[in-house]
């Protein structure tokens, strides 16, 4: 009974580490992180990191892949409560955006020859079953009615993440703009939803 009991304590402790494991990598980049300095960051030992993860590389990796974790998932549940564009779009553009500042920090903490295959085959992979879900998705409603195209799907699904991309990296990262809010996020998923749906109206027949 003790050990069930202790499985939300350690969850959390887990993801305090690896918080401060994000914080460590973002600030110093992968070759001036240490399993000491994020440990100290933490406020756990050194001991206690290393039960969790072999060593550095095993923590960033596993660090990548929990900022990833749960991207389809969110889509899904909003898709299976209103499957229409101009409820699933936004949720995908707020994906695609929380996608961004997620890895953002840790592509830049590594630099070319470092340790990091793992964690950039990860997101490549990633990256293709988001795509492949957001053309068969896009393919559905053009099923449905809902839009209209001829396009390339695949070329339709790049744009219109090109869209919610925009050039918040570029202004994040010239020091542009501090901080990406959950507000932005929410109207500029709105506002790429609505232009990209202009673009896919379907042609309505005359009474």
């Amino acid at each position: 009974m003790s050990a069930i009991a202790d499985r939300p304590g350690k969850a959390a402790r887990r993801r305090e580490i690896l918080d401060a494991a994000f914080d460590e990598f973002a600030n110093k980049g992968y070759a001036g992180a240490s399993m000491a300095a994020i440990a100290r960051r933490a406020r756990a030992s050194k001991e206690t990191l290393y039960a969790w993860f072999d060593n550095k590389e095993t923590l960033f990796n596993t660090l990548f892949a929990a900022r990833l974790e749960g991207m389809s998932s969110r889509v899904v549940a909003v898709a299976e409560l209103d499957p229409s564009p101009a409820n699933v779009l936004p949720a995908i553009a707020r994906d695609v955006m929380r996608f961004m500042l997620a890895i953002q920090p840790l592509t830049q903490a590594m630099s070319p020859g470092e340790p990091g295959e793992a964690a950039a085959r990860l997101v490549g992979q990633t990256i293709r079953d988001e795509r492949e879900r957001f053309v068969g998705y896009l393919l559905l409603c053009r099923d449905r009615g809902d839009i209209a195209f001829d396009d390339d799907p695949f070329e339709l699904v790049s744009l219109f993440v090109a869209m919610a991309e925009g050039e918040w990296t570029l202004r994040l990262g010239a020091g542009l703009l501090d901080d990406l809010t959950e507000a932005m996020i929410e109207a500029h998923a709105q506002r790429v939803t609505r232009m990209f749906l202009k673009g896919l109206a379907p042609e309505r027949a005359a009474a």
